[in-house]
């Protein structure tokens, strides 16, 4: 993916999403200096690259839903063959690398006690190359906001403007 074909204005409609997803494309293009037309091109094509999506977020405890957070170790197999593995599980809506005592991070969700229970037991600790899990289970939810002033700084790399912009 090029990231540099990302610019200064696609950055804009994207922090335009991210204050509300709802926002027409008419309302985001006056605000960023384009039209309405020009704004959902633009909208496409961050969803092709996958750079942006925009979905509803529900807070799982107050549904009654059981959430945590795993940790996990892998040994004997790659990282990316078990993130590959987990992604594959309904009850697994997020996973990454990282690094640091623990390879992989993961946020599941199911809809009771016993049904985590049964997912890490029967299911998670199944998979190939998981040495170790951590689990931290979500008690409550008390700030789960996807808007950070940080985004709104100008990137500190030089950015080309897009094809589509004629430059």
């Amino acid at each position: 993916m090029e990231l540099d074909a990302i610019d200064v204005i696609d950055r804009k409609i994207i922090d335009q999403l991210r204050l509300d997803g709802r926002r027409s494309f008419g309302e985001i293009g006056r605000y960023v200096g384009l039209t309405e037309g020009s704004v959902r091109a633009r909208y496409k094509r961050l969803l092709s690259l996958g750079v942006v999506q925009v979905v509803g977020m529900p807070n799982s405890t107050r549904m009654g839903w059981v959430e945590a957070h795993l940790s996990i170790r892998v040994r004997g197999a790659t990282a990316e063959s078990v993130a590959r593995t987990l992604s594959g599980f309904a009850e697994v809506k997020y996973v990454g690398t990282c690094i640091g005592s623990f390879d992989l991070i993961a946020d599941v969700r199911c809809e009771t006690s016993d049904d985590l229970g049964r997912f890490l037991t029967e299911t998670v600790r199944r998979v190939q190359g998981i040495e170790a899990i951590e689990t931290a289970t979500v008690m409550e939810v008390l700030k789960d906001e996807y808007v950070w002033a940080g985004f709104r700084e100008p990137i500190n790399r030089l950015t080309r403007p897009h094809p589509a912009a004629g430059a």
